[in-house]
């Protein structure tokens, strides 16, 4: 039994990184809670050390390097001294107070959308703002941030310098395994076998990963986008892959190896040299074999020869835009970690790729922000909610005289969830783990008394359980050893033996019931049909992205077509970010189990968003040419788009390849037109074909 807990902790903190927080914190914490009352013993200065202690230590979770992390520190450290400020000169009016609470819940988790640095500090800043607000009776101001200022003198060097986390280096690993597992198969050196162990390896990587409450840096987002590439390359990549590939083996296997050698170096930006001329030479053999493919199709004697021939490069061709795709997102999550400190901090300089968000300036970056409003993003409503929440709870503490009415909205932003369902779900969970805490605790302390001594000693055993099981365990467990430090910080303060778990008792059902209230009131919708919805929502728009692009290339280009275009992928931008808004806020309520299902999408969209960019990118061909093979490209992409769309073609299509490659050739032999125009036709049947190959359900499988 011993070896199966020890196992799923292994499982749970593969890198380490919640025991490590958890020892931080149960070192450090205690240390600036007696250097408070060693100097401030008879003000409020020790409560504000200790809460700022928690804010800081098991609250904040910065990911990235050190600088990042410290920029991020500096910034929830200026922002504790004004909202210490602002909390303490609202707290004796109730009528200030109240909207404050709901406007600053509203905007800090609302900006949490520019980066995961700012999402990372979003629940310590609530913390600290909630406690001036409600820590009665309101104390000198110079006291509150007398405490804030030991607890960030003691804390934060402590968080920077002592056992700093290596947040996603595991999933970087796993990633590693995958790409050079795919290039020995390719090469006949490995078996099909240990391809798929080393891609279950990173899946699971990925999705215990994604369970954090915080987001991954934008590096390692950025790399979890590898996964459905490379699971795609994984189920297709087989022993003939090699002989399929031709002269595209050594240039395919050269973009792997140089990816695996990036992911798993210790300096990336050097490794990256290689990768990028690897990508380079790819590309350039690449297109050179597509030249001569398609010349050669068009020069077989033989129909049928050409048909089959030309699926054959169809199959290469995908093969190849998929490994090329996977060695740039790689080469993105590498640039995207290697910004400066300042884009990290604002989400800004993202690299632009074929499935990146494009880069703005940071005018354009803040603008941008209104497209989650446009499209009532899970986070624009989550942030309505957690505005809500807060100014309920702190009206509930000015009507009902509760003793610490902060545990009363910490227990209302605890409980809030996506729907009202999982809210209520959570609220019970809360319950229960506030009443074990209570009870162990109170048998605790029966035992042991409320001995001053007794409770310094216990103060880093609770720190530990509580940061550690809060990352490792469930909610219940989270909220049961939460509830148990509560006792002890509460005892330090002014010792009330075990009266002060009925008062957590109290004030948790109360905030339950807020943050149910809250939920109720603003789009009672779960995390999962969130997702759905916006899956639905990004495939509708991505469609008629598609279906525009499309029609510029066959029809022409005009002012009305080319505004059209530039309109559409602006409308699937935002849809696809609204999108991923959606998906992390699902991975972040999932509790592990994630519906791979909901995800699968995670491919098909950007895929699609890709495909649409790079026909919208493509010249239109004289008009008046080709005009049959024009009629089978529209077939074709209407087909598509209406599987897209939700709805069922009027026909079903075999492969683009059949009908596209037979009337192209008879349109050259017949009227003896210039190759030169019809590659751009070429091209964008080329895009629609990878379609209908990566995802079949979208065409019939090709007979024979």
């Amino acid at each position: 039994m011993i070896a199966r807990l020890l196992h799923q902790l292994r499982q749970r903190d593969p890198e380490r990184d919640a025991a490590r927080k958890a020892l931080r914190a149960a070192i450090f914490m205690p240390i600036a809670a007696a250097a408070s009352f060693a100097v401030a013993g008879d003000t409020q200065t020790p409560i504000f050390t200790m809460l700022g202690a928690i804010a800081l230590l098991i609250a904040a979770d910065f990911p990235g390097s050190a600088g990042t992390r410290a920029l991020g520190y500096a910034g929830l450290a200026f922002n504790g001294v004004v909202l210490i400020t602002v909390g303490t000169l609202a707290a004796p009016h109730p009528w200030v107070a109240v909207p404050l609470c709901f406007g600053v819940g509203v905007l800090v988790s609302f900006l949490g959308l520019l980066s995961e640095v700012v999402a990372a500090g979003q629940r310590a800043t609530l913390m600290i703002f909630i406690l001036p607000v409600c820590i009665k009776p309101v104390a000198p101001l110079g006291d509150r941030l007398f405490g804030w200022v030991i607890a960030l003198l003691i804390c934060v060097p402590a968080a920077l310098f002592i056992l700093p986390p290596r947040y996603d280096s595991e999933l970087r690993r796993q990633a590693t395994r995958v790409c050079a597992a795919l290039a020995d198969r390719i090469e006949g050196t490995c078996s099909a076998n240990e391809v798929s162990a080393a891609m279950d390896a990173f899946r699971a990587g990925f999705f215990n990963g994604a369970v954090r409450p915080v987001a991954m840096t934008a590096g390692s987002r950025a790399l979890a986008r590898v996964a459905p590439e490379l699971q795609w390359l994984c189920d297709r990549v087989d022993s003939d892959t090699g002989a399929l590939l031709g002269p595209m083996t050594a240039p395919a296997t050269r973009v792997l190896r140089a990816c695996a050698v990036v992911l798993s170096s210790d300096d990336p930006a050097e490794a990256q040299i290689e990768l990028d001329n690897a990508l380079a030479a790819h590309r350039t053999v690449a297109i050179s074999l597509y030249r001569d493919d398609v010349a050669a199709i068009l020069a077989d004697p033989d129909d049928t020869a050409a048909v089959h021939r030309s699926r054959t490069v169809l199959s290469r061709r995908t093969l190849i835009g998929s490994i090329g795709l996977t060695g740039r997102i790689i080469v993105a999550a590498v640039a995207a970690d290697a910004r400066p400190l300042w884009a990290r901090v604002l989400g800004r300089q993202l690299p632009e790729t074929g499935i990146a968000d494009r880069v703005y300036t940071k005018r354009a970056a803040i603008a941008s922000l209104g497209g989650y409003l446009s499209t009532g993003s899970v986070t624009v409503l989550n942030s309505l909610r957690t505005g809500l929440a807060l100014a309920l709870a702190v009206v509930v503490t000015i009507v009902f005289p509760i003793q610490n009415g902060l545990w009363v909205v910490l227990g209302a932003l605890s409980v809030l969830r996506s729907s009202a369902a999982s809210t209520g779900t959570t609220a019970v969970r809360a319950i229960i783990g506030t009443v074990i805490g209570f009870l162990v605790g109170a048998v605790v302390i029966g035992l042991l008394g409320v001995d001053p001594t007794v409770m310094w000693l216990l103060l880093p055993v609770v720190a530990f359980g509580s940061t550690y099981v809060s990352q490792v365990g469930s909610f219940l467990a989270g909220q049961a050893m939460f509830t148990m430090m509560v006792f002890i910080v509460f005892n330090l303060i002014q010792p009330t033996g075990w009266k002060v778990g009925l008062i957590r008792i109290e004030d948790i059902v109360l905030g339950a019931m807020v943050g149910l209230t809250a939920s109720v009131l603003l789009w009672p919708r779960s995390a999962d049909g969130s997702v759905r919805r916006a899956i639905d929502a990004a495939l509708q728009v991505g469609s008629r992205y598609l279906n525009a692009a499309v029609t510029r290339i066959i029809k022409g280009s005009s002012e009305q077509s080319d505004e059209a275009v530039v309109e559409l992928s602006r409308e699937t931008l935002t849809a696809v970010r609204t999108y991923g808004d959606a998906v992390r806020n699902y991975l972040s309520e999932a509790a592990g189990v994630v519906d791979t299902a909901v995800l699968d999408s995670d491919s098909r969209i950007p895929r699609i968003r890709t495909t649409a960019d790079l026909i919208a990118d493509t010249v239109p061909p004289p008009l008046n040419v080709y005009p049959q093979a024009r009629k089978v490209l529209e077939e074709h992409t209407t087909a598509i788009c209406s599987l897209l769309a939700g709805n069922q073609p009027i026909r079903s299509l075999p492969p683009i390849t059949d009908d596209f490659v037979l009337v192209l050739r008879a349109e050259v032999y017949r009227d003896g037109l210039d190759m030169a125009a019809a590659l751009p036709l070429v091209t964008t049947a080329a895009n629609i074909g990878e379609l209908e190959l990566t995802y079949p359900a979208m065409a019939k499988e090709p007979v024979g």
